[in-house]
């Protein structure tokens, strides 16, 4: 049986992080990195199966330092890319992913968990495992947009809903 273990992402991980996860680009895991070595309030959570990163997840908490992050979060902590490579999938990475990043924020004091999901069938799995978690859908649809970093003038949209998981 294989090991499944979930744990921050850590300079010493970087190498097996870049190699493990190929479909993002490697700018994205040095870039959150960089963030959490910066103490911003942001964690990439990975996930291992016999010592091959398969997934990650990030997880942002925010003071009322910034009140833009505020907003979004409304003092929740806040889910950023749930992901776990295709060969990897339906073996528990992403259900253990957010066990563990709702065990580290009710650590830190939130009161709970808050995250926004694609309404299409290329998501459907993601929101089976939110509801299967306890997250409520707040069915409200709107359009996220957003910019990909690691690729200048390329911008995406996206039909959202977000959900709540209170503790």
């Amino acid at each position: 049986m294989s090991e499944l273990t979930v744990r921050p992402l850590a300079e010493a991980d970087l190498a097996a992080v870049v190699a493990g996860i190929t479909s993002r680009d490697p700018a994205q895991h040095r870039r959150r990195l960089a963030e959490h070595q910066r103490d911003t309030g942001f964690t990439e959570l990975i996930a291992w199966i016999d010592d091959v990163a398969v997934g990650f997840v990030g997880l942002g908490l925010f003071d009322d330092a910034s009140p833009d992050e505020m907003m979004e979060s409304r003092g929740f902590a806040l889910v950023y890319d749930l992901h776990v490579e295709e060969p990897f999938r339906r073996r528990g990475a992403g259900r253990a992913l957010m066990t563990a990043l709702e065990d580290r924020a009710r650590a830190m004091g939130a009161p709970g968990v808050i995250l926004d999901t694609g309404t299409g069938v290329d998501f459907a799995a993601a929101r089976a495992l939110y509801r299967s978690m306890g997250y409520i859908d707040q069915m409200s649809v709107y359009l996220g947009g957003w910019s990909d970093p690691d690729h200048p003038g390329v911008h995406y949209v996206d039909r959202l809903t977000t959900w709540l998981k209170p503790f």
